[in-house]
């Protein structure tokens, strides 16, 4: 209430403002949804997508995958199960895996515009064992060649031919059976993110067994072996990431809400209403 010396009070109908603050609402309202619809498409609120790489799924036949035997080291091991074991009948086995042609503009691959959130491996464990230690490889290799003399004996964990660091590992040091058969994930985002970002060559992984304890082999299904899907399965969620112009476009529609607001404190200025 505005109240004027020697008078009676002044009352201003609310109706006076009504319909001009209506409009204002209206207003500051379209902009404000407009600013969150196109928010919630820049961030990819629905449009985060789960890819599958599995080969002979979906014409998917880009994984590699061989066992290098130190009892056989010259000879190229034939295809079928897997083996990792620190002491095969006294002479350990590695493996090397690797997934091709995970990363493209075609549909099921994992496009430039998309952000890795989450990714992991599937193995089908077919003889329970020790353990395995996953390094990546920084070296080229060919399941159609690879032996144990193709490397310095196997693979060395040197920074050279393969990661001094393990990136997972799952069981132990010990000749227990730590593994149980059936299938078992391991999460490889880590690798996944840098083998995007360029931090590495995309030649796969070097699987290990766990020395000098772990004399319990580890075996699993090859991606050559029957049934599909027992085969080693890489299992990749992704997000789009915004584009600069995206970005640009929603500062532009946040300048506009505050823009709309300060006009309408102007020309609704604070008196009171009864």
């Amino acid at each position: 209430m505005l109240r004027l010396s020697g008078r009676q009070p002044l009352r201003l109908s609310r109706r006076i403002r009504e319909p001009e603050r209506k409009g204002h609402m209206r207003a500051s309202k379209a902009i404000v949804m407009a600013f969150a619809t196109l928010a919630g498409s820049a961030f990819g609120v629905s449009s985060a997508a789960t890819l599958t790489f599995q080969q002979g799924l979906n014409g998917y036949t880009g994984t590699s995958d061989t066992t290098l035997k130190s009892s056989a080291p010259a000879v190229v091991a034939d295809p079928g199960d897997a083996s990792i074991d620190a002491s095969d009948d006294g002479s350990p086995n590695h493996v090397l895996l690797r997934f091709d042609d995970v990363f493209g503009a075609s549909d099921g691959q994992i496009r430039p515009s998309d952000a890795i959130v989450h990714a992991q491996l599937q193995l089908s464990i077919q003889s329970e064992g020790s353990g395995i230690m996953f390094h990546d490889m920084l070296v080229p290799w060919d399941q159609a060649t690879a032996t144990w003399n193709s490397f310095t004996g196997g693979i060395q964990t040197d920074g050279i031919e393969a990661a001094a660091a393990a990136f997972a590992s799952i069981g132990a040091n010990t000749g227990d059976p730590n593994i149980p058969e059936g299938l078992f994930t391991v999460d490889v985002t880590a690798s996944l993110q840098a083998l995007r970002s360029g931090a590495l060559p995309g030649y796969g992984w070097a699987l290990l067994p766990f020395m000098p304890n772990g004399t319990n082999g580890v075996d699993f299904v090859s991606s050559e072996l029957l049934p599909v899907e027992l085969r080693p399965l890489l299992t990749v969620e992704v997000a789009p990431v915004p584009e600069p112009e995206t970005y640009a476009l929603l500062l532009a529609g946040l300048t506009l809400v505050g823009a709309a607001h300060r006009r309408s404190k102007r020309k609704n200025p604070g008196v009171a209403l009864c």
